[in-house]
């Protein structure tokens, strides 16, 4: 009789604890509960697409989960983002801020227009162009696919590419084309203004210091031609006007 006694205490104990483990489970589902989930930051990337990425799986709108999955890195990457922010507004609201890879050239092959991020990426295709997205013409690209580097015949060519579409995106200047003639040299076309730019590995100095001139002769709606093929720093810059 003691023994069974004793068998049935162990199993009541064993039983409330676990009724206590699960009431305990319910009260953090429901304290921490996320119903409020906003994003931010997202310009390629879908909302819902985000949400479900951040958000998705078993538990997974549950502050604590979130948390845990963000400190051990466990979200998937999704092909856009370079980077997210999670943000908590109490247990209940969620703020994802997304920092989106940026666009910053493209160019025409088989029919399609293939937008390359600053590290040659292949990040997006379209049959039509983006008028804030200068294209690269004069190269030759072997192929395309989505989510890896460009690919072109001419090895040199690709650091030249980069280094002129990253600094025309930071500079914001408004340029359409980005041509590269037989010899490698290039030419940026910014409307009614052409900058013959040459054949260098950076061009990190001329387009700096023709950045604020360009933006003048815009402004101004000039015509005309910016020769920077034999500039150094502290060069004077000559804007070539014509009708």
């Amino acid at each position: 009789m003691g023994k069974i006694a004793g068998t049935k205490k162990k199993l009541i104990a064993a039983g409330c604890s676990v009724a206590a483990a699960a009431v305990l489970l319910l009260l953090v589902l429901y304290v921490y509960d996320l119903k409020e989930i906003k994003v931010t930051g997202n310009e390629l990337v879908p909302e819902d697409v985000i949400i479900e990425n951040y958000t998705g799986g078993l538990f997974g709108r549950n502050k604590l989960i979130v948390l845990i999955k963000d400190k051990l890195g466990a979200f998937d990457e999704l092909p856009f983002v370079r980077e997210h922010e999670i943000l908590f507004d109490g247990n209940a609201g969620m703020t994802i801020r997304i920092y989106e890879k940026a666009l910053v050239a493209c160019f025409y092959y088989m029919g399609e227009y293939a937008f390359f991020d600053k590290d040659g990426m292949i990040l997006e295709t379209g049959k039509e162009a983006k008028d804030s997205i200068p294209c690269i013409e004069g190269v030759s690209f072997k192929s395309f696919t989505m989510n890896a580097k460009i690919d072109v015949d001419n090895e040199e060519q690709i650091k030249m590419i980069l280094n002129i579409s990253e600094l025309i995106k930071h500079y914001s200047l408004k340029v359409q084309k980005v041509s590269f003639d037989n010899n490698s040299e290039v030419t940026l076309n910014c409307g009614d203004i052409v900058i013959l730019l040459g054949k260098r590995e950076m061009y990190d100095q001329q387009i700096a210091s023709v950045s604020d001139v360009l933006k003048k002769a815009e402004k101004k709606k000039l015509k005309g031609t910016i020769d920077l093929r034999t500039y150094e720093k502290g060069d004077r810059i000559i804007f070539k006007g014509h009708k």
